[in-house]
């Protein structure tokens, strides 16, 4: 049975990690697996306009399946990391250059590579027993697969230096409270709630959506005047499609715009 699954309803697809006995923790099997179904998402063209990432039995993901790892010697653990490290972080970059807006349904657990997972996406809903362990420390490990990265640019530097080196759990109130989650959902309700979003973003003005996320992945590495620059630039571009039409009628005739 794959690790991954793919299901496509009303233009949203939803990936959820499903390897119970190992709790959804990340190998070299499940790393190719979200490769496979990204390559079926971008083969569906159009007919996808958001994604939805979550896991299954409680759980998002524990992070890298340690028992995986071959810790007999420096050349076997060296060996193992390249392994992983040669599908991770070119499957971290897939999900940033995807023009897919993303929402990560956060069903329980997300430690070490799976807050990596979740940082990956747009909006983190996060059910109510549901907690972020930046685990990498308490283990030994460097935090990678992006986490240095996305973290800070979430939570702020000072909080995200904090919760790497004390490695300590992150509740969902405090998610929602330092800003690495959007919304607290009981667990019942976290796919359901997280789907919902998703549509939304769905339906929403496909390029104008991708040129908020790539100008929003840019601004921490911009002065002020290059990022002018660049909303000039993306402002110019969706002014040559049709979206900025049907929105600024759909205003003035008092409906709801109408981007399929």
């Amino acid at each position: 049975m794959s690790s991954v699954t793919l299901d496509i309803a009303n233009s949203v697809a939803t990936i959820t990690l499903q390897a119970p006995k190992s709790r959804n923790a990340i190998n070299v099997t499940m790393v190719r697996e979200m490769h496979r179904v990204l390559d079926q998402i971008q083969k569906e063209g159009s007919a996808i306009r958001a994604l939805v990432l979550t896991g299954t039995d409680g759980v998002f993901c524990s992070g890298v399946d340690l028992h995986s790892v071959d810790l007999s010697d420096v050349q076997a653990r060296q060996s193992a990391h390249l392994e992983l490290r040669k599908f991770m972080d070119p499957l971290v970059m897939r999900f940033s250059e995807l023009r897919h807006p993303m929402v990560a349904a956060v069903n329980g657990a997300a430690a070490g590579a799976g807050l990596s997972l979740a940082l990956v996406c747009d909006i983190i809903v996060v059910s109510e027993n549901a907690y972020f362990w930046p685990s990498f420390a308490r283990v030994g490990l460097v935090p990678d697969a992006g986490v240095t990265f996305r973290l800070a640019r979430r939570i702020g530097g000072g909080r995200s230096l904090s919760a790497l080196l004390l490695a300590e759990k992150i509740s969902a109130a405090q998610a929602v409270e330092w800003g690495l989650a959007y919304s607290v959902a009981p667990e019942a309700q976290v796919l359901s709630i997280s789907q919902e979003i998703a549509q939304r973003l769905a339906a929403g003005p496909r390029s104008v959506l991708a040129q908020i996320r790539q100008l929003s992945a840019s601004t921490f590495d911009h002065s002020l005047a290059e990022q002018l620059r660049a909303e000039r630039s993306a402002q110019e571009r969706v002014l040559a499609a049709h979206e900025c039409v049907e929105g600024v009628r759909a205003f003035f005739e008092k409906r709801e715009p109408d981007f399929q």
